[in-house]
């Protein structure tokens, strides 16, 4: 049994066509035709029943495709592995990140100096909301994702690396009546600004004034830090976000003021997520390793 038999069988599986399967490996099909009947003569079983309109596996072809894509998985990584040890780790990942990173941690930078280390290794961000980027890892669409932890449990496949915890503030406009600190009884009558249901900073805000025993407002839902920021500056409500993300904004000209609430345990806690056995890629599991390492993880 050769390696490209394999190859030739999982291209006809994949395109139900000889002829396409055949171009999509560089090969003439009358050489590709050849090694298939070699592959079913070596295995005693017929692979494909073929028709001058269709072709589809047989039921032994069924039972036998994924045998076949772990073999060929497993050769795969054992030679991405291999470059690996001689410092050639490549490859494509894909990453979400939280649409509210804390300014300790710089994306840009971050990626900037993981690819001067890992020069072949290319990296996809992806957004969105947290419930969503849990999902997606849960079905392999990303191979981690670096958010706000929701309140409730992850799903049991999935693992949360925590990277920092830092607490929220509000931001109002300058003129706001209200003068800090207030309690968060105080502001059960106020309007708020938030991320709509299923981002990890708004479930973690919701989850803090409900554990206060307050079920607050939300009249406007944004879905760009800049947009909490700018509409807290111009009085539509208030705006809860992370320190660091607050005291930057207030140096802006005509920027919002900080609120202190307290009576709430406003916090919140970034981490990387990921499945339970790891990043499946030699080159997800180098990125996750690097931000896990970074200074900010675990207060570090």
């Amino acid at each position: 049994m050769e390696l490209r038999q394999l190859r030739y069988f999982l291209a006809i599986a994949r395109t139900r066509s000889f002829s396409a399967a055949a171009a999509s490996e560089f090969v003439v099909q009358s050489a590709l035709s050849q090694q298939i009947r070699k592959l079913e003569d070596e295995l005693d079983v017929k692979l494909f029943d073929r028709t001058t309109r269709s072709v589809r596996l047989t039921r032994e072809g069924e039972h036998l495709l994924p045998l076949a894509e772990r073999a060929l998985a497993g050769i795969d990584l054992v030679a991405t592995e291999a470059a690996g040890l001689r410092g050639l780790i490549s490859g494509h990942i894909a990453v979400g990140m939280m649409e509210c990173p804390p300014l300790t941690l710089d994306m840009a930078v971050l990626l900037c100096n993981f690819h001067a280390r890992y020069p072949g290794i290319e990296v996809a961000l992806r957004s969105g909301g947290s419930d969503r980027m849990v999902e997606q890892i849960h079905t392999a669409e990303l191979d981690l994702a670096i958010l706000g932890l929701p309140p409730k449990p992850l799903p049991a496949k999935l693992i949360a690396r925590e990277l920092l915890t830092e607490d929220l503030v509000g931001l109002i406009t300058v003129d706001h009546p209200l003068a800090g600190p207030v309690t968060a009884r105080a502001l059960a009558h106020t309007r708020f600004i938030d991320f709509p249901p299923g981002y990890g900073l708004r479930e973690q805000v919701d989850q803090c004034f409900a554990g206060a025993g307050i079920d607050r407002h939300v009249a406007f839902e944004v879905v760009r830090v800049e947009e909490m920021i700018r509409f807290a500056a111009l009085g539509l409500g208030v705006a809860v976000l992370p320190r660091s993300i607050a005291v930057a904004a207030v140096r802006r000209p005509d920027g919002p003021r900080i609120l202190e609430i307290t009576g709430a345990d406003l916090r919140r806690t970034v981490a990387v997520v990921h499945r339970h056995d790891g990043p499946s890629s030699p080159a997800a599991r180098r990125f996750l390793e690097f931000v896990t390492d970074m200074p900010t993880a675990a207060g570090k």
